[in-house]
């Protein structure tokens, strides 16, 4: 996780109130979920946060364990989450902005079709509109 910052660490009054803000009741600006390996193990994360309704934007989180990278986990739960976020829920363009290090997290996201939004200096900034997802992915 290092491109990215690191694993977090919370104390226990931090999770708690990091629960009760993400799961339970949860926001529904906010959606969060584990990604899990075929015994049930966690092995990553994928989240929206800010989501406007008025916009339908939101700000997109993906992040895999680094020892399971590269076994497909991001591109299933990206195309899971985004199904969910443009086809359930109504969301219209999702938005990351990407650390400048993260040469990986920018390729990843590249090629499973964000588009490069040049417009800032200081990140990486990508979006994907429901258009170009369901384009891509919702061919059956």
């Amino acid at each position: 996780m290092e491109p990215v910052g690191g694993a977090v660490h919370l104390t226990e009054d931090q999770a708690i109130q990091w629960y009760r803000r993400m799961i339970d009741p949860g926001n529904p600006a906010d959606e969060y979920r584990l990604i899990l390996n075929e015994e049930l193990e966690p092995v990553g994360e994928v989240s929206f946060h800010q989501f406007n309704l008025e916009t339908g934007t939101a700000m997109f989180n993906l992040k895999i364990a680094s020892a399971e990278r590269g076994k497909g986990y991001a591109w299933l739960a990206m195309r899971e989450f985004l199904d969910m976020f443009f086809n359930e829920l109504g969301g219209r363009t999702m938005l990351d902005d990407i650390a400048l290090n993260n040469l990986r997290g920018r390729e990843v996201l590249i090629e499973f079709g964000f588009v490069h939004e040049p417009c800032k200096e200081d990140v990486f900034k990508v979006y994907i509109t429901k258009d170009r997802f369901n384009q891509l992915y919702r061919s059956e």
